[in-house]
């Protein structure tokens, strides 16, 4: 499962809104958790407003989860019931993983499982055994990747 926290700065208008939603839609292909830092956002324009909805539509459609923190500003027409915000980042990850993380990690299997712990590869979604956090490398497609103690991956960005 992908969890990623997008930084946001300055005005969230349409231009911002509609990049963050093709992301956000290309995402969601497979359900993921995503954070929204707002502390260096100065406004929310309303069409910007219209993108934090479809965000939050698209994310109960796919079973992904979508919340914010560090708002200092009122979002026109948004309720609070279509996304939820909070005062620190540390509190906002916290609501989110308590969506998909029980005593196990949402992308490993059961201790008994003749299989052992499972991860899917953060680019080809390969499935694949781990015995151990720390860096690995897809055997299909190269890609190296972290997993930490819970079975959670982090894929390592690529400098060009």
């Amino acid at each position: 499962m992908k969890s990623l926290l997008f930084r946001l700065a300055g005005k969230f208008s349409a231009e911002i809104g509609s990049e963050l939603y093709l992301k956000l839609k290309e995402e969601t292909l497979s359900p993921s958790l995503f954070c929204l830092d707002f502390s260096e956002v100065n406004e929310v324009t309303e069409v910007g407003s219209e993108f934090l909805k479809k965000m939050a539509v698209r994310c109960k459609e796919t079973g992904s989860k979508l919340a914010g923190f560090g708002l200092k500003t009122e979002i026109p027409g948004l309720e609070s019931q279509t996304l939820s915000f909070f005062n620190t980042e540390a509190e906002c990850i916290h609501y989110l993983e308590s969506f998909y993380i029980g005593d196990s990690p949402a992308n490993e299997l059961h201790p008994n499982s003749k299989e052992g712990k499972t991860i899917h590869c953060p680019e080809c979604q390969t499935k694949l055994r781990f015995k151990q956090m720390g860096d690995h490398l897809c055997p299909n497609c190269q890609v190296k990747f972290f997993v930490n103690q819970k079975g959670w991956v982090s894929a390592y960005e690529r400098l060009l």
